[in-house]
């Protein structure tokens, strides 16, 4: 029976006193003396097939260029209204404009570069930073740098738990009640009515005495 990510596999791991180690769709357990290596395929993701990264890409950089578009489109109105805004125009629009633009620039570059981050650069010195030749010295700040990735690593997989829990339920129509027929009342002729009637007066309670004992003087 292969090996499974579960509570075994990490009581395995903690008897051989070694790390899980893991790969980009495998955890493994290295071999350890006579013990061989455990191997086991991670359940929550998969890497992408080629076709499915190709396409990926491709969308995005038809995406891009809509959005390249748009740029232009939008910097041609930006230079007119910059134009009516030197012959007098007002410079709300011209500043509205360039927000859009702006934002349009800011949607482009995310697309083309979608994983972002800020890395600290320790150990810089002048040299370093302004290409000269003699100056040596430490720079005493903390510099950064920004950096980005073309295609993150989250796009390198599919997250199969996620992947299910994006699945639409299946929608149940509900029930609809079913008609009964209608309830058709027979009038009743006119002898079936006053049966019903007498059959419906309160009924009299007659009581009825006892004959005497016997032994008992009768009346004189």
């Amino acid at each position: 029976m292969a090996a499974q990510l579960n509570a075994k596999f990490f009581r395995k791991a903690k008897k051989l006193n070694r790390a899980v180690e893991i790969t980009d769709n495998q955890a493994f357990i290295p071999a350890v003396n006579d013990s061989p290596e455990i191997r086991v395929p991670l359940p929550n993701r998969r890497p992408k097939t080629i076709e499915e990264r190709n396409s990926e890409i491709n969308e995005r950089t038809m995406e891009i260029t809509a959005v390249e578009q748009q740029i232009e489109v939008e910097r041609k109105t930006l230079l007119e209204l910059v134009k009516a805004f030197k012959a007098g125009g007002p410079a709300s629009e011209v500043v509205a404009q360039n927000l859009k633009v702006q934002a349009l620039m800011e949607k482009r570059s995310s697309l083309a570069r979608p994983a972002k981050w800020i890395e600290e650069l320790s150990g810089l010195s002048f040299k370093d930073v302004f290409a000269s030749k003699r100056d040596d010295r430490k720079i005493g700040a903390p510099v950064y740098q920004v950096k980005r990735r073309v295609e993150p690593i989250t796009s390198l997989y599919v997250d199969l738990a996620a992947a299910a829990e994006a699945v639409e339920p299946v929608v149940q129509a509900p029930e609809l009640p079913v008609a009964k027929a209608p309830t058709v009342t027979v009038p009743k002729t006119a002898a079936e009515a006053a049966q019903g009637v007498i059959i419906g007066k309160k009924k009299k309670t007659v009581i009825k005495l006892g004959k005497p004992a016997t032994g008992a003087p009768g009346p004189v």
